[in-house]
């Protein structure tokens, strides 16, 4: 897919230039030489790319393997080894991290035929994908207290853009309600837990504490690792949410 930005993981300078040379040549951009597990968290900051060539022996300390294990948990960027190292035990751990695919890379030419068809197949997986991605929620329109009532079945429901949501709570008077917060001052309710919801909303929406999730490309001003602002609005980041916060601010603000 033309233009789509690539990420090669690769710490032999040879192997790297040789598939940018190619990559460049079918349409892709790719992301300046990577030799690192801290080199490729840097570039992703940088900018997000749609996928990643992944080697598995890389400069330093961290392996490829434990990139793709933060790609695939904390990133959801899709990735592909593209490494020489087949034993059982580098297999078992690559799987763990759930890659699009494995493939062997035989010196001193890489089936670039292979190549090309696997990285399009994850672009076009992807791309399938986003367009499969919901672009908001029904929420109720105005609250109810008795979710028994038999007006329950004729409350009026709105379509709440999830570009337009702010933040998220738990309802402070029914536990198994959720208050959704947005830009034109609105308030809607959707009968869900935090966790369920979570699996709903797009990347950028973090859980920041027990009680609420919030639109990360909301925040304005600034941003520590205890609190940050919403327009007026004051949030607490709890202890146990700090690192999961940063990591997804990472993912789409250079720093």
């Amino acid at each position: 897919m033309a233009n789509s930005h690539i990420l090669i993981v690769e710490d032999e300078w040879i192997i790297y230039d040789d598939l940018t040379t190619f990559l460049t040549a079918k349409g892709y951009s790719v992301a300046p030489y990577t030799k690192s597990y801290s080199d490729a968290i840097a570039q992703i900051k940088t900018k997000i790319p749609d996928m990643v060539l992944l080697d598995i022996d890389l400069d330093g300390e961290k392996d490829g393997i434990e990139l793709g294990e933060k790609l695939s948990k904390n990133y959801r960027i899709p990735f592909i080894y593209l490494s020489a190292f087949t034993d059982k035990l580098t297999l078992k751990r690559a799987r763990r991290t759930n890659p699009e695919t494995f493939l062997i890379k035989t010196k001193p030419q890489i089936n670039k035929e292979q190549l090309t068809v696997s990285i399009q197949m994850v672009l076009d997986k992807k791309h399938i994908t986003r367009e499969d991605e919901k672009e908001g929620v029904l929420l109720y329109s105005s609250y109810y207290r008795n979710a028994t009532d038999k007006k329950h079945d004729n409350a009026l429901k709105t379509l709440c853009l999830f570009k337009d949501v702010l933040w998220i709570e738990t309802d402070s008077d029914k536990r198994n309600y959720l208050v959704f917060h947005t830009i034109n001052s609105k308030k809607a309710c959707f009968r869900s837990s935090l966790a369920q919801v979570k699996q709903l909303l797009p990347f950028h929406f973090v859980r920041i504490n027990a009680y609420q999730i919030v639109n990360l490309k909301q925040v304005v001003g600034k941003i520590n690792h205890s609190s940050f602002n919403i327009g007026k609005e004051n949030f607490k980041i709890g202890k146990n949410y700090t690192e999961e916060v940063h990591k997804i601010l990472h993912s789409f603000y250079v720093e």
